[in-house]
């Protein structure tokens, strides 16, 4: 911690700091609606939630979510190695597949893949927020809510049309190139981008293993958002995103370990959701009917022969009805929720085929209060059939209040529960067979923070103190998995902090200290107990040259080494921090030229044990936009 505090400072002396004024300003005007079924000021929810807007995103030139996501208290980053591999998020130590993603109202979790979504696809098209909403959420949201929501928005297209056109490149043989398109009338709106991203990419496994051979990475990625005002009262909406990717990695053999090979790896991404609503009683009743499905095809190949392939698909038909009552002094709001969901995994490999569905059925029953928008209380309830496993109920209660102008307290308590993923049920490798014994994961989560705002300032500081219990953790054993008989206990704290002591610059920070137990006395993996990041962005006098970069830590962390033949062996990778800096200047009202250094002081570091990571590495492009 103490060469993080050092780098710290150094970096702060030279250059003002990275990254994020749009996670925290004007927080009062923020809106969110994962903490709810509805929309609502992030300050009126007890939850503690995170906002990356779209200015946060652009000004730091970000084009992986992932990258981003590092900056955001209580989150965990682990990405297996460059470009395209796998990249998990874990939320207050919760596993990677105990946090449920939206994309536009879409559940995108991979059930072909351990109903966990893995990062190292996901680009910034257009994206207008990425809300992170931390803690259990099963009452809202479900089974993959146990750890918590991130809840991505892409930009909806306004006013006349316009587009843009970016074009970049750098090292290891990258570049880039995107386009969006936008625009709206009084009856339609729309809005679709794309992005074909191409690099040569670096050792999967880590060079200073003695591993050399460089894996490419291609990425297309394409998203379409729009709508239809049929009435004053009825609209339509319609989203579509999809992905094809390719990337090369390297493979394990039994006997002799982790090797350099001509292994490939295709992953084939839809995402839509055709969606209605109905407004009557002059807004106070609200009715909505949405389809979506999401489906993710993913096949590995070695010498040109497929060797596994998985297929997970989603479909889910999802009625919300909202009714608010508004008062002199108090408003509220009731949720109705009914959804019901098939959930579809087939795998296929030289050891196993697996074929099997699943049915489910949830409803939802929420209550929320305003009281003179000081104090706010929100209470939800859940009952989830499943033609599997028990039904399972769960529940939620937030609670935000202003104790004086500038103190704001805000808490909340719920229960969460994950159930065992199709591949650990059925599942069947050279090395792992299926248990279809396992019981639901459970949890009970807590939190309490004090929010104290500086109006001399512009900025507030944060703490949030939190805790989780977790029942039935799946865990490997052996060649299958089990439910392990101890609870599993985590719990920490989390500080951040935004401060604009000028209109042109501003200056944030975040921490987040973690403190995991498995139930056997160790250490969850890949959880670090300390990370934390400094930020800032300055914009010039001329109004036309932004300066943003960022430092980002993270801890001593365990992980597991697998030898030759497989038997998992427990290591502790060192501590690493990551600098970045971004610059860009507007040439014209349509022209900007901007480039970016990550990895400014060339730190070698393992996120996840034998895998490589870049090196200090740079990109610069050009930007053309304007309307049409």
């Amino acid at each position: 911690m103490q060469a993080f505090i050092k780098q710290g400072l150094f970096a702060v002396a030279l250059l003002p700091m990275s990254v994020s004024q749009a996670i925290y300003a004007e927080s009062e005007n923020v809106m969110v609606i994962s903490a709810s079924r509805v929309e609502q000021p992030r300050e009126a929810t007890g939850n503690a939630i995170t906002v990356l807007d779209s200015e946060y995103l652009e000004n730091n030139q970000v084009r992986l979510v992932s990258d981003a996501l590092r900056d955001v208290p209580g989150l965990a980053v682990n990405r297996q190695s460059g470009l395209g591999s796998k990249t998990q998020i874990r939320i207050r130590g919760a596993e990677a597949n105990q946090t449920l993603v939206l994309i536009d109202g879409i559940e995108v979790n991979d059930i072909g893949a351990g109903s966990e979504f893995d990062f190292a696809h996901l680009m910034n098209l257009e994206i207008e927020r990425v809300e992170v909403l931390r803690g259990a959420q099963s009452a809202l949201w479900g089974s993959d809510a146990m750890g918590g929501v991130i809840n991505i928005i892409t930009k909806k297209g306004e006013g006349p049309v316009s587009g843009k056109l970016s074009v970049e490149a750098g090292s290891f043989g990258t570049h880039q190139e995107s386009f969006a398109l936008s625009g709206s009338t009084d009856q339609v709106h729309y809005a679709l981008s794309g992005s074909f991203l191409d690099t040569d990419g670096i050792s999967s496994l880590n060079e200073n293993r003695g591993f050399t051979e460089e894996d490419g990475y291609r990425n297309h990625s394409y998203n379409f958002k729009g709508g239809v005002k049929a009435t004053e009262q009825l609209s339509f909406d319609l989203v579509v995103r999809h992905l094809d990717a390719d990337s090369d990695i390297d493979g394990f053999t039994f006997g002799i370990g982790p090797v350099d090979n001509d292994t490939t790896a295709d992953t084939r991404q839809t995402f839509s959701k055709l969606s209605g609503q109905l407004d009557l009683l002059e807004g106070n009743w609200l009715h909505k009917l949405a389809y979506s499905n999401a489906d993710t095809d993913y096949a590995t190949f070695t010498g040109g022969a497929q060797t596994y392939t998985t297929k997970g698909e989603k479909k889910k038909v999802e009625y919300q009805t909202d009714y608010f009552i508004n008062g002199e002094a108090v408003d509220q709001r009731v949720t109705f929720v009914a959804e019901h969901e098939k959930e579809s995994f087939y795998s296929s490999s030289v050891w196993s085929t697996v074929n099997r569905d699943i049915d489910s059925t949830g409803v939802v029953l929420e209550y929320g209060l305003n009281f003179e928008d000081q104090y706010y209380v929100t209470i939800a309830g859940r009952r989830d059939y499943n033609d599997v496993f028990k039904d399972a109920n769960t529940y939620s209660i937030a609670f935000s209040g202003w104790v004086t102008d500038a103190l704001r307290v805000h808490a909340s308590t719920a229960s969460g529960v994950k159930n065992p993923t199709q591949f650990e049920l059925f599942g069947s490798t050279e090395t792992y067979t299926g248990n279809a014994d396992l019981r639901p994961e459970k949890n009970k989560t807590w939190d309490l923070g004090a929010e104290y705002h500086f109006d001399s300032i512009d900025g507030y500081v944060d703490l949030t103190l939190f805790h989780s219990d977790v029942e039935n953790l799946i865990a490997g054993a052996g060649t299958t998995s089990i439910n392990l008989d101890s609870d599993s206990d985590i719990k920490g704290l989390e500080l951040s902090a935004f401060f604009e002591p000028a209109d042109n610059l501003t200056l944030s920070a975040s921490y987040t200290y973690t403190d995991s137990d498995d139930g056997t006395g160790q250490e969850l993996v890949r959880r670090a107990k300390h990370i934390a990041s400094i930020n800032s962005s300055y914009l010039f006098a001329n109004a036309k040259t932004r300066l943003s970069g960022g430092l980002q830590y993270n801890g001593k962390q365990d992980d597991l080494e697998f030898d030759a033949f497989f038997t998992p062996n427990r290591v502790t990778l060192d501590s690493y921090t990551l600098a970045n800096i971004a610059l860009s200047h507007d040439i014209s009202d349509t022209v900007r030229v901007f480039g970016r250094i990550e990895n400014l002081l060339d730190e070698e570091y393992e996120e996840v044990v034998t895998y490589g990571t870049k090196d200090i590495n740079a990109m610069v492009g050009i930007e053309i936009k304007g309307g049409l």
